[in-house]
């Protein structure tokens, strides 16, 4: 029983005890009594008190004062309380993005994300939201990661370096074609981000597309995978499948505790899952028109 129920009750009790009634009810509907051993008083909710005499109260003016008292001393008590708004999407990722941000505070990851196996959308980031990340842009970015690797160039050094240094560089290196696009649109990409977080935020955002790209990659061949801990020279990840569709990956710029990493998440799960199945649906488009701001950088004349 509610605590509304017992104030009803004891409402009730108390009427019939300071009113010396038989006996009290409440009504819903219907006519109003007009027995002259009833006594009614109206309700905010649309109901009615009735109080119940064996005989016709002999001054009903004062009953009824009296009754109208006692039901002003519980009116808080029985008010019906009101429905809290709907969340709004914004509020719910906003939130999901905040118990994501509390699990890598407790894992010690440097960045919490939530992908699932086919579409671009990144559902949920530890990462302040930008509006123009999502998965493809990520594995754009370790595309373009691989191809630096294989020419044995850093990113801090292209980021040190000025637009023209950098085309020179790539010049050199001999990167032409498909590849060298990819390295200038994300070099662009990078040296916005630095310019916001310098080049840690840069680094991190690296570190979380190889790590996105490997467990999509896994998810893909391994329909029945639930828990992956990935730990090498360049990636460091432990992802943990939610909700069925979704992975929930932790990424690390270190050697991490995979014991501790899926205590937390086991932990946090039935939270973050709640909050994953609240967000409002994602149309299949989105993120497409975000990837067009990614520039090149401009070619010398």
């Amino acid at each position: 029983m509610g605590v509304r129920d017992q104030a009803w009750l004891k409402l009730l009790d108390l009427v019939c005890h300071k009113l010396g009634a038989d006996d009290a009810r409440v009504e819903i509907g219907g006519k109003a009594p007009d027995d002259p051993r009833l006594l009614a008083a109206p309700l905010e909710d649309g109901r009615r008190l009735v109080v119940i005499y064996a005989e016709p109260p002999s001054d009903r003016g004062e009953a009824a004062q009296r009754l109208s008292s006692l039901l002003d001393s519980f009116r808080e008590t029985l008010a019906i309380p009101t429905e809290p708004p709907p969340r709004t999407g914004s509020a719910l990722h906003r939130e999901l993005d905040q118990a994501l941000a509390t699990l890598a505070d407790r894992t010690g990851a440097e960045t919490v994300w939530i992908i699932d196996a086919q579409s671009p959308v990144l559902w949920g980031s530890s990462e302040p939201h930008e509006a123009e990340l999502d998965f493809d842009l990520m594995a754009l970015c370790a595309r373009a990661d691989r191809h630096l690797g294989e020419l044995g160039l850093s990113w801090a050094e292209l980021l040190a370096a000025t637009p023209a240094e950098n085309y020179a560089q790539l010049e050199r290196a001999e990167l032409t074609g498909g590849p060298l696009r990819t390295v200038q649109d994300v070099l662009m990409f990078l040296r916005e981000r630095s310019e916001k977080g310098g080049l840690a935020a840069a680094g991190r955002l690296l570190r979380s597309a190889r790590a996105l790209v490997e467990i999509r990659e896994r998810m893909t061949h391994e329909r029945e995978h639930v828990r992956t801990e990935l730990r090498g020279p360049y990636v460091q990840c432990f992802a943990h499948a939610i909700a069925g569709q979704y992975q929930l990956v932790l990424v690390f710029d270190e050697t991490y505790s995979p014991l501790h990493a899926a205590g937390n998440v086991q932990r946090a799960l039935p939270y973050i899952e709640h909050l994953l199945l609240s967000l409002p649906p994602i149309g299949p488009s989105a993120g497409a028109a975000q990837r067009a701001r990614v520039i090149r950088l401009p070619r010398r004349s």
